[in-house]
């Protein structure tokens, strides 16, 4: 990993302890426990579908939500949820910025499959990094 990447997951992992100071971001969309690895099979199993399919906008499979480009084996509610937020973590790392909106980066016209690969892969790197471990 490139130290400039190291600084944008760093940059990322302060706003989520701002954001989520008692950790319940890893808690998903409905109350499901994740670890970081759980999260991070999906957002790879996204970067794969990705790189698999003559990805364009618009694209079909994009009807979904930010975290689903995975298929139903490796995601599931929470594990969708908790990549969108990671996803707006790192677009607001990235900007700077008070706010961002994963559907708004999702949905972008000019957004190509290697940007789109790129920030699942930094998800992934993000949830193992910082993302629970297996109890």
């Amino acid at each position: 990993m490139t130290t400039t990447k190291q600084a944008l997951l760093d940059r990322a992992h302060s706003l989520y302890e701002e954001k989520y100071p008692e950790g319940r971001l890893w808690r998903g969309g409905v109350g499901e426990s994740l670890t970081g690895e759980q999260v991070a099979v999906h957002a790879d199993a996204a970067a794969e579908y990705i790189a698999e399919v003559d990805w364009k906008v618009p694209d079909p499979f994009r009807r979904g939500t930010p975290g689903a480009a995975a298929d139903e084996q490796t995601h599931t509610e929470s594990t969708r949820y908790v990549v969108g937020a990671i996803i707006e973590l790192l677009l607001r790392a990235e900007a700077g910025a008070p706010y961002a909106d994963a559907w708004a980066w999702y949905l972008q016209p000019g957004l190509t499959a290697d940007e789109a690969r790129e920030m699942y892969h930094d998800v992934a790197a993000f949830a193992r990094r910082y993302g629970p471990e297996a109890a």
